[in-house]
């Protein structure tokens, strides 16, 4: 939807017409019958429709008091009385969903009026054709409607579609004005800070992509921002995600733009909650949607008016939950349909990168946004788990069905037949490779670029008896009804999910075999992200990767997606080098084989660290295993210094309570053992007082795998550097995170200790950040203790 100030009319594309009237007045969508009767269609048949690929054009207005409305409908073909409506669906063509159903249905009475209007028709024939490209498979149906019930369904769309009219032309006549004015909101501006503000602002004009490294302290949030902001207000963009694995990121987003809006912005955002945090009924409509008392869609545009009438900069959790509960509307849903009327979404970067959860009401088609990609370091990792998928033998049998399917269910019979066929296919790819272990068992791993043909068809089967199983269960009321729905549902994408991953198979991809107790394991892992993450990048215009650690800028640049047009910035530290003190202990080995002889060794430094002055200090190990025992082995040694460690099972309570000893105002001695990569090795805010050292033990490479393995052959080959991407540069990204928890801000001062042998090695040296010129390397723990004594510039107190 856009306001079009000049000639005082709302544009808005059909689709997002019909979209956004369903969810105001979704009974207006439902079929005439019970189910329309979907054909089996052939390509001959979508050819046909859309042949000559000639889309008809055709307009339609509206006027309601002061408001004007015109929408451009798009049909793929129109001819005496007939439209052609082709709509992509994600699942079997035949059995397609009721949301699609409904929003195809909007988009043929669209698109039909318009033609009809255009002929001066009295009535239209629809003809409506399903299509799964991913599959292949495509079906039809028809209805024909007169014109006057066309004019009913658009008027009734128009009016609900209205309602959200006033925001939009607040956004044009009031909220681009103020953007495209505002200041940065600091009165000075820190070094490197306008460099980066510059390269953003140019990369989101042009539309390309940027890869930034700035240390903390540079600013980046509002360096980002910033920029995103005027880029609106002067029209390059509609609207910006702020994306980030993080919510200590989300927060300082939130902090930034509201400190905008006191400098004169009227920014319209809002942070947006993971659904399984905010559902407050257990997920009911999972199960069936008349079961949650907040499924009502007609409520929403009443709750969403209400929520936009606070007039709040940004809408948190706290406001969408109130306002959802007085509304009695999901807050999730409020929250998204709240979005569609924000200049800034902040979310999770799972909403636009992973293939399952995107928000597909922005993602889907796209759209003229600009995303923000804060901490992309963490990007790759979660990258490869979203496009990477597995499967367990067990997994191809449907739990639980005797009970709830029954045992005339077809979906059984084809599971047991895949379930033979499955072990059949894939247990002679792994025999020869099976050896006897120790304890007797059988294991066998193998890996291969070719996924066997048969498997396509199989899981084929699969999902069209899983479609079918589903589509028979809509209408039953037995007791069991629910449980069964919510099964076949689970069952279905675990399924899907595996099969598109196989769709996508091609040389970045790799599939590992795995064999014990007996059992198949089979893993489709993404290695070479970037095609992916380019795919879910041309959603939007402009992108940004930006954090502190995204060093070295060509390994990210490379498997993030970057293109040869797409720019680099890389900042120094605004910190002065007397503000830490960086410290190598090479004589000691931290690698796996030796962590035990030198265990005693490590214990030593660490002492000679914090002895030096009282405070808080964290000790950074490379696996939980280790943290454990540097802790008891120090404990040992120290029994009167106070020592906290991080554990794979801490409650959310436990992770609290042990980041607020950091806070306290106690001059005692605390000495937490944490791992590198974990929750307190970044995104965390320990300023001034809070922590005043970190010892690094290890270089945080990651461990051996056969994963990790692919990824080096496969680097190997690309560019010759397999193990640097495969371990070196991850580990060193984990070594510099740790390192910046240590100094946040201006008068910040610190201590860093790194303790491996392999930091000499020039491989490391020149990821080392220049703010880490005046490092030294130390022999011994009695040097180590010399050298902070000067840094400190007093002796223990």
């Amino acid at each position: 939807m856009r306001y079009d100030e000049k000639n005082g009319q709302i544009l808005i594309s059909y689709r997002e017409f019909v979209s956004t009237a369903r969810r105001g007045i979704s009974s207006c969508f439902s079929c005439d019958e019970d189910e329309p009767i979907f054909r089996s269609s052939s390509k001959r048949i979508l050819d046909r429709a859309i042949g000559e690929r000639e889309e008809k054009k055709a307009s339609l207005s509206f006027i309601q008091k002061d408001l004007s409305l015109t929408l451009t409908c798009k049909m793929e073909k129109a001819d005496a009385d007939a439209v052609w409506i082709v709509y992509e669906v994600d699942c079997n063509p035949q059995r397609p969903k009721r949301e699609y159903i409904a929003q195809a249905r909007g988009e043929g009475y669209v698109c039909a009026l318009a033609y009809a209007k255009e002929k001066g028709l009295r009535r239209v024939n629809l003809n409506f054709i399903y299509t799964n490209s991913e599959t292949e498979k495509y079906s039809e149906t028809s209805e024909f409607a007169t014109t006057e019930k066309l004019e009913r369904f658009f008027e009734k769309c128009a009016i609900s579609v209205s309602i959200y009219a006033k925001p939009e032309i607040d956004r044009v006549t009031r909220r681009l004005p103020s953007m495209r004015a505002l200041r940065f909101p600091y009165q000075t501006v820190r070094d490197g800070q306008e460099e980066f503000v510059q390269k953003v602002y140019k990369n989101i004009a042009r539309g390309t992509t940027l890869f930034a490294t700035a240390p903390t302290g540079t600013g980046k949030t509002v360096a980002a921002l910033y920029p995103a902001i005027r880029a609106m207000g002067d029209g390059k963009r509609d609207k910006t995600f702020y994306l980030t694995p993080k919510d200590t990121t989300a927060d300082a987003a939130v902090d930034c733009l509201n400190l905008m809006a006191d400098s004169g912005a009227l920014i319209r955002a809002i942070k947006i909650t993971a659904k399984d945090k905010c559902c407050k009924n257990g997920r009911l409509c999972r199960e069936r949607r008349d079961l949650c008392e907040n499924s009502n869609m007609k409520r929403l545009p009443d709750a969403v008016l209400a929520l936009y009438g606070e007039g709040l900069t940004v809408i948190t959790g706290e406001r969408i939950d109130a306002v959802a509960k007085a509304h009695k509307v999901c807050p999730y849903e409020l929250s998204l349909c709240y979005a569609e009327l924000c200049d800034v979404v902040i979310c999770d970067i799972n909403y636009l990168f992973d293939p399952d959860v995107y928000i597909k009401r922005f993602f889907e088609a796209g759209g003229n946004y600009t995303f923000l990609i804060d901490e992309a370091h963490n990007l790759p990792d979660r990258a490869r788990e979203l496009y990477s998928s597995e499967i367990l033998e067990d997994d191809l049998l449907p739990s639980a069905s005797e009970v709830l399917l029954g045992e005339h269910s077809n979906l059984k019979k084809v599971a047991r037949v895949a379930y033979s066929e499955f072990k059949d296919t894939l247990f002679p790819l792994l025999k020869e490779e099976i050896r006897i272990g120790e304890d007797g068992e059988k294991r066998a791993a193998t890996h291969t670029k070719e996924i066997p043909v048969k498997l396509y068809d199989l899981f084929d089967k699969l999902l069209d008896a899983a479609e079918e199983e589903i589509f028979q269960s809509r209408t039953a009321k037995d007791e069991l009804a629910d449980r069964r729905s919510s099964f076949l549902r689970d069952y279905y994408y675990k399924i899907k999910k595996f099969r598109s991953v196989m769709q996508a198979l091609d040389s970045s991809y790799e599939m590992f075999l795995f064999y014990s107790d007996e059992k198949i394991r089979v893993k489709l892992f993404c290695i070479d992200t970037a095609k992916e993450i380019s795919k879910r990048l041309e959603k939007g215009r402009a992108a940004i990767f930006f954090s502190a650690t995204l060093t070295p800028l060509y390994y990210y640049k490379s498997i993030l997606g970057g293109e040869t047009a797409s720019e680099t910035l890389s900042l120094d530290s605004p910190f002065v080098s007397e503000q830490l003190s960086v410290s190598i202990m090479d004589s000691v080995s931290t690698r796996y084989s030796e962590r035990t002889d030198t265990l005693s060794a490590v214990c030593r430094v660490i002492a000679a660290t914090v002895s030096a002055k009282r405070g808080k200090y964290i000790i950074f190990a490379p696996s939980f295993v280790y943290a454990d025992a540097l802790a008891k082995a120090f404990s040992a040694k120290y029994p009167k210094i106070k020592t906290l460690v991080q554990t794979k099972t801490m409650t959310g309570a436990e992770k609290r309570d042990f980041l607020l000893e950091f806070s306290k105002d106690d001059k005692s001695y605390l000495v937490a053992f944490c791992v590198m990569g974990g929750i307190y090795s970044e995104g965390i805010d320990l300023a001034g007082d809070s922590l005043i050292g970190a010892v690094i033990v290890g270089i945080g490479m990651p461990a051996l795998s056969y994963e990790r393995e692919a990824i080096a052959a496969y680097y190997d080959e690309k560019y010759d550097e397999g193990k640097l991407f495969a371990y070196i540069y991850p580990g060193m990204n984990r070594v510099l995170q740790a390192a910046g928890r240590v100094i946040r801000r201006e008068d910040d001062r610190g201590v860093i200790v790194l303790v491996d042998d392999r930091f000499d090695d020039p491989i490391y040296k020149k990821i080392i950040p220049t703010l880490w010129r005046g490092m030294e390397f130390i022999k011994d723990p009695k040097e180590l203790r010399a050298r902070l004594d000067e840094f400190w510039g007093e002796s223990k107190e």
